[in-house]
């Protein structure tokens, strides 16, 4: 609160601020309420932490620059550095910065990642981003640092494709309905997704998409081969208007 209080004097914005902060989080139908942090999934709790570490940033600017180079959004961030002795220095001068900010890194997904072998990647917001051979159209071999939608995106994915067409109840729904909840979805993932290497797990993904279209629209008109509607249902979902991820 000192820290928003630098920048904003309106009472009724700080009130509302520390309602926010001790709002408290819901699991299970039940209320628990903390005295330290911001509300986890809370609206404000992005912005909150952008303000909170901002220090951080300050700190890095002043300390760390020349080891790293730093990526920051909300509390997920990431530091690149040239040598795994840079690396160490930059997680130590991490560690001493959240000290003094009382957070502390998250024990399992923070981690010292080495890209010089292509053998190890890391996920940064819903991408991975690892170091792999590529080729150019004359035939030569380079490494380049690739990025394609991690796992947990993926599943994220066929989890809310499958919430919308997989229930009994959404065999009311007509093709055209169907196809007009996808389309804005499909077309956010393709802004957000597409890479030049991302192309064959979006592939993948057009392919469950269709998949499950085609075993909703076999259970809409009662037919027990589900695989004996798939060209009709392409047909259908090409002539409606139906987008893709590739």
């Amino acid at each position: 609160m000192k820290l928003v209080q630098m920048r904003i004097n309106d009472r009724r914005i700080l009130k509302l601020i520390r309602k926010w902060l001790g709002a408290g989080v819901m699991e299970e139908g039940t209320v628990r309420r903390s005295d330290l942090g911001t509300p986890q999934g809370g609206v404000i709790s992005p912005l909150l932490a952008n303000i909170y570490l901002n220090y951080y940033d300050q700190m890095w600017e002043k300390h760390g620059k020349g080891v790293g180079e730093l990526t920051r959004y909300a509390d997920d961030m990431v530091v690149v550095c040239k040598t795994k002795k840079e690396a160490d220095h930059a997680y130590k001068l991490i560690c001493t910065i959240m000290e003094r900010l009382e957070l502390t890194l998250h024990p399992t997904k923070t981690r010292i990642v080495g890209l010089w072998t292509g053998e190890e990647g890391f996920d940064f917001l819903g991408m991975h981003h690892r170091k792999t051979k590529a080729e150019t159209s004359q035939g030569n071999v380079y490494f380049t640092t690739q990025q394609w939608l991690t796992k947990k995106a993926e599943e994220r994915i066929r989890e809310m494709v499958k919430e919308r067409l997989a229930p009994p109840s959404s065999r009311s729904r007509s093709f055209e309905e169907q196809v007009e909840w996808l389309n804005p979805k499909i077309q956010g993932w393709r802004n957000y997704y597409y890479t030049n290497y991302s192309q064959r797990r979006l592939a993948k993904m057009d392919w469950y998409i269709l998949q499950r279209l085609t075993r909703w629209y076999a259970k809409k008109r009662q037919r027990r081969n589900w695989m004996g509607s798939f060209q009709e249902v392409k047909y259908i979902a090409k002539q409606i208007g139906l987008k893709t991820l590739l």
